[in-house]
């Protein structure tokens, strides 16, 4: 009997202890200042960067599930956001999009502590780097 209750007892832990992909939504890692590093693609194949375009923009990002992006100081979209894994339309593959309530939705391809990597939702779309 006793047996039973450690072996059920070790499923359990093991079973609860799994981790989930609700870390991936966990907006942590997102919080903070990003600076607009470039913007790339578009049917033009476009290279936009602060020094080329003059723009300087930020994407703020808080604990709160707010954002801001302010270009040259100017705020220019501001609500809030969320993180959520949906199927892409463009390789039908399920990601990690940025959802923003006054702004169309991004694809995250990838953060790390420094750089964050943001892409459209389309065949000949845009990809957004930005650094801390």
């Amino acid at each position: 009997m006793i047996k039973k209750i450690i072996l059920l007892t070790a499923f359990l832990f093991l079973l609860f202890s799994c981790g989930t992909r609700e870390d991936e939504t966990d907006n942590e890692q997102y919080v903070g200042v990003w600076n607009w590093v470039s913007t790339d693609g578009g049917l033009a194949n476009v290279h936009q960067t602060p020094s080329n375009t003059g723009i300087t923009r930020t994407l703020t990002l808080t604990s709160e599930s707010f954002y801001t992006i302010k270009e040259n100081t100017e705020v220019v979209s501001e609500g809030t956001y969320y993180l959520a894994r949906e199927v892409t339309n463009t390789d039908h593959l399920e990601k990690l999009f940025l959802h923003f309530s006054n702004q169309p939705n991004l694809i995250i391809e990838s953060i790390n502590a420094n750089d964050l990597y943001l892409a459209q939702d389309a065949n000949d779309g845009f990809k957004y780097h930005y650094s801390k």
